[in-house]
């Protein structure tokens, strides 16, 4: 079985390499057989030995024998499955290059079709090199037609034969509408084939116009001219390289630009910040002075309220000073009440004034911060103003040299395109059109870069008048927040005058509480003393009135 399969491989592949001859030949067998030699046994065999470890011994083999051999050890099987190998992976290269062939065939088909400028269908993509057009008109049966129909409605009377009227008339009809058919058919088959015909003679005057074309350019000697290209080029890339460095020059004037004007801004209103700085930083050290002192006087008053209560206290202690303390504090409760409304009287009168301290200080600050507002305002608003009038002139300096580039790059843009027509002119081209078609272009990319820079300005100023209403809006919503503020700092004052007076009207029912509780105190002690007053002279009655009814009933 493995030797059909090489068998067949072999003579196929001889065929592939040799083509249509015959291999029977001795001449072509000797061609067959050194072919084959060289390509598939001797790469095969070198294989095997490779596969043993013997290459070296096999070279040896054929430099002293000058013909192939095995090498030692091989079996006849491993020899034919290597040829066949060989083989295959042979027929399957030559297959490879065959489709590539074919592939290369129909690209350059695709090719030489688009490069028709007609809107006819690409009909070589698909003819076959074998097949030939026969025109053959096909022949209609008018005649055969006509009788047929004639003949089918008629009366036999021996010999002769009676049509009616009205179906000779339909009989000819339908003849004159069949020859008017058969010449309608036959005149839109010659008109396609002559069609055909043209199409095809046009389309070869075209591909030899292209290859009469390809060989005059051929032939033109291109020695002449590129001297002047590169000249041309040289000048160009020299003017490229020129517009870059200015372009750069530019852009490094503007940035130093920008510098100079952040330091002129800079160096003008470093004073007034520095101003502003230094009396935020006094006003603060003056508020938190007054919050010293205020807080110093507070304490000092209470110290004093206290030292008042305890000599008070003390003078108290020395008066009711007695073997019964209790007695006197239940005598002089009421004194002791009024020291102590009195005190509740001067802790609310301080945390009152504390209070309208506080609020002093918080319209102190709200007066301080008004007045550095209006005095800076002004300043805030002007050096808003000249930020953007620097930017917009920055806007401006930008849009000024991007105009100034294009325009250079138009320019030079130009120039190549007038250099490069005049080298068309000087060289000849068969297509003007394509230069035509190249100067609307850059025409229209031209008036669509000067869009783009109106377009750029515009945007530009837009955003200027966008910053300049942000402005505003933020002034008018800083006005809007100060009087929310006010309006919220108004409140709290209400709220802690609603809360003071409140406190106030509580102590004034602790103190009435006191002073009940006290009173209550007073009368259950007055009672108490009532009640051992009643018992003592009940317990005195009964002691008396005992020994007198002793004495009754003795008697």
């Amino acid at each position: 079985m493995l030797w059909k399969q090489l068998e067949v491989l072999k003579d196929h592949w001889g065929q592939l390499k040799l083509g249509d001859q015959d291999i029977s030949s001795a001449s072509f067998h000797k061609q067959y057989s050194e072919l084959y030699e060289a390509d598939i046994l001797y790469p095969s065999m070198k294989a095997i030995a490779r596969q043993m470890g013997k290459e070296d011994e096999f070279e040896r083999l054929i430099i002293n024998s000058q013909s192939i051999l095995p090498p030692k050890g091989a079996s006849e099987i491993e020899i034919k499955t290597q040829q066949l190998q060989k083989l295959l992976e042979n027929i399957e290269i030559h297959m490879i290059q065959e489709v590539l062939r074919k592939v290369n065939k129909e690209m350059t088909l695709v090719l030489s079709e688009k490069s028709k400028k007609e809107s006819t269908l690409p009909t070589d993509l698909w003819k076959h090199q074998v097949m030939k057009e026969n025109f053959s008109v096909a022949r209609p049966q008018i005649v055969e037609k006509f009788i047929q129909k004639l003949m089918e409605n008629y009366q036999d009377s021996g010999p002769e034969i009676t049509f009616r009227k009205d179906h000779l008339e339909a009989c000819l009809l339908s003849l004159g509408c069949d020859v008017m058919a058969r010449e309608r058919s036959n005149f839109e088959t010659y008109s396609m084939c002559y069609e055909h015909v043209l199409q095809h003679t046009r389309q070869k005057l075209c591909q030899k116009e292209q290859e009469l074309e390809v060989l005059q350019r051929s032939q033109v000697p291109p020695e002449d001219h590129a001297d002047q290209v590169a000249e041309l080029s040289h000048d160009m890339i020299m003017e490229i390289t020129a517009l870059r460095a200015q372009l750069t020059d530019l852009e490094e004037e503007n940035i130093n630009l920008k510098k100079q004007i952040k330091e002129e801004v800079q160096e003008e209103y470093e004073a007034l910040v520095q101003a502003l700085f230094m009396t935020c930083l006094h006003r603060k050290e003056k508020l938190n002075e007054n919050w010293l002192n205020l807080t110093q006087k507070v304490c000092e008053l209470i110290s004093e309220v206290r030292t008042e209560g305890i000599t008070n206290m003390k003078e108290l202690r020395k008066k009711w000073g007695s073997a019964r303390p209790d007695e006197g504090i239940k005598e002089n409760v009421a004194k002791v009440a009024e020291l102590s409304h009195d005190m509740i009287m001067e802790i609310t009168a301080l945390r009152a004034q504390l209070t309208d301290l506080e609020e002093e200080n918080i319209n102190l600050k709200k007066q301080i911060k008004e007045e550095v507002q209006e005095e800076y305002e002004a300043l805030v608003q002007a050096l808003f103003m000249t930020c953007l009038h620097r930017k917009e002139k920055l806007n401006e300096n930008w849009l000024n040299l991007t105009q100034k580039v294009c325009e250079l790059i138009s320019e030079v843009r130009t120039e190549g395109i007038t250099n490069m027509k005049e080298l068309r002119k000087k060289w000849g081209s068969a297509r003007p059109d394509e230069g035509i078609k190249e100067n609307v272009a850059k025409e229209q990319l031209l008036a669509l870069e000067q869009d783009n820079r109106s377009l750029a300005a515009l945007v530009c100023k837009v955003r200027s008048l966008g910053l300049w209403r942000q402005a505003v809006q933020q002034t008018h919503f800083r006005g809007q927040l100060s009087r929310a503020e006010k309006e919220s700092i108004r409140s709290k004052k209400e709220c802690l005058r609603i809360k003071l007076m409140a406190e106030q009207e509580a102590g004034l029912f602790r103190q009435q509480l006191l002073a009940l509780r006290q009173a209550l105190a007073s009368a259950q002690a007055d009672n108490a003393k009532m009640r051992k007053r009643q018992d003592d002279q009940v317990s005195e009655l009964q002691t008396l009135l005992l020994p007198l009814l002793e004495r009754s009933l003795q008697s």
